[in-house]
């Protein structure tokens, strides 16, 4: 029998792009974690908060702005992890060399690929 995990999943997913939407800060979210493997029971939704090259971390942001790039905020809010990052700078690349690694020791994600793909959603 399955459960309600998926769309449970989906309909935060979406409230989270509508208000990273809002925020103006951002311009993709890009998304990983078993949400987007053929698993039927996913655990889980992990994200990139694509930020754009102007948002400056270090002023004082407005709370639609914190909400969607606060990893502590983004867990009690939505259920996932987030990493922000400027697209381009050298934490992004880190970011998206981790969510691109094939976990080798799941047997339902087992690849002859180097590497995956990512689900990019443009805000």
């Amino acid at each position: 029998m399955r459960s309600d995990r998926r769309p449970r999943l989906t309909e935060a997913l979406r409230r989270y792009i509508k208000d990273a939407r809002l925020a103006g800060i951002a311009d993709a979210v890009l998304v990983d974690g078993s949400y987007v493997t053929a698993k039927a029971e996913p655990n889980d939704i992990d994200l990139i908060l694509v930020l754009r090259t102007d948002f400056d971390l270090s002023t004082d942001m407005h709370p639609m702005e914190y909400n969607v790039q606060s990893k502590r905020a983004v867990r009690k809010r939505y259920g996932f992890d987030v990493l922000p990052a400027v697209e381009g700078s050298k934490t992004y690349e880190e970011y998206v060399r981790l969510f691109s690694q094939i976990r080798r020791d799941d047997p339902e994600h087992q690849s002859g690929q180097p590497a995956k793909g990512l689900l990019r959603i443009g805000l």
